[in-house]
């Protein structure tokens, strides 16, 4: 009986693999494995393209949601790389409020032991705290006559995880991927223009890297919450663009039952319908992973479309969009899956 599990369980880790291999895309190398201090460090990679992020969603009870990015950019010849932070907050009023701040890489903190994030050591924005305890973000900031504070604390915080080296690779792209907290309880307040909230919910981080720009490598990036680390599932499934792989998603994620982590990598994903307000929202996917059966992921709420490109404007962003191949759109909000399981979403969308 034993032996039959083995061979089941190899079976079950062979078929992806065997996919990736025959479409040209190299799986990680290694086994599904706790993340450490050094999954935590910045990469910051010599590329003339370059991105790196440390992302937490935040979903909190009262139907705020907080997305809070710690970034290394790299624009080729349109912009020298750059240390940055973005704070994005779907506030109570129906409005999404959003607060980019850049500094000069030389300026930029990471130390993995601690946990210690922050793009400047003069500026009020940074993470710092040992994923095993607590971890707390902060920011503080007014811009455009939007004052924005923020002090939450992440807690009972569940075992990241990562596939290896953590690396794929589709030609010369090169995409690295952790989820360092699958799941967290938060508290704590948030603040806009002075209107404070003391705040409950969850959340979860990952950290990613790619040596080329997103509009270059992917065409959909999905990022799902739900349920806690009793039972629920947190992933992060990527699309690649152009490549003629389009249909093979790369990630992974973690699935929950009854406290025991599962991992569950992406065997497909069908855009069914997008949203009748969004064109490029996909409003409802089918993601079969391998490990579970069928997910059908539909947009409840949803919030905002994000594009960096917006924020420039006019001649400059004609320029700015044909220099980057495209323009990059982030959408938030809530889904239900499978008809009754509520949760939240992170898409990114190259166009």
């Amino acid at each position: 009986m034993k032996a039959i599990k083995a061979w089941l369980l190899l079976i079950i880790f062979m078929v992806p693999v065997l996919v990736y291999a025959q479409s040209g895309i190299t799986h990680p190398d290694g086994s599904y494995r706790n993340t450490t201090p050094k999954d935590f460090k910045a990469k910051n990679l010599s590329s003339a393209f370059y991105n790196e992020l440390w992302t937490y969603h935040i979903n909190l009870d009262n139907g705020v949601q907080v997305i809070y990015t710690f970034s290394i950019n790299d624009f080729g010849s349109f912009k020298s790389r750059v240390t940055g932070v973005k704070l994005s907050v779907s506030w109570t009023d129906g409005k999404t409020y959003v607060v980019n701040k850049e500094y000069g890489p030389e300026t930029f903190i990471n130390e993995p032991d601690s946990m210690y994030i922050r793009p400047h050591p003069d500026r009020t924005y940074w993470a710092k705290g040992k994923l095993d305890d607590e971890h707390r973000l902060f920011f503080y900031n007014i811009k455009k006559g939007v004052q924005y504070d923020l002090d939450l604390t992440l807690f009972d915080i569940a075992p990241g995880k990562t596939i290896g080296n953590g690396v794929y690779k589709a030609g010369d792209n090169e995409i690295g991927m952790a989820l360092l907290i699958p799941h967290a309880k938060v508290k704590g307040f948030v603040a806009i223009n002075g209107d404070t909230l003391n705040v409950t919910g969850s959340a979860y981080m990952d950290h990613i890297y790619q040596n080329n720009l997103s509009t270059k490598v992917i065409d959909r990036s999905y990022r799902v919450k739900t349920g806690d680390a009793q039972n629920g599932m947190y992933f992060h499934y990527i699309t690649l663009s152009r490549d003629g792989n389009s249909h093979i998603p790369i990630g992974f994620g973690i699935r929950y039952k009854q406290g025991r982590d599962y991992l569950i990598t992406p065997s497909s994903i069908e855009r069914v319908s997008s949203h009748p307000d969004e064109k490029l929202l996909d409003e409802y996917i089918k993601v079969k992973p391998y490990q579970t059966d069928m997910l059908n992921i539909r947009v409840d709420e949803y919030f905002n479309t994000y594009s960096i490109l917006d924020e420039i404007g006019g001649i400059k962003k004609f320029f700015a969009k044909k220099a980057l191949g495209g323009e990059l759109f982030e959408m938030n909000g809530t889904v239900t899956i499978n008809g009754n399981q509520p949760g939240y979403f992170y898409y990114m969308v190259a166009d």
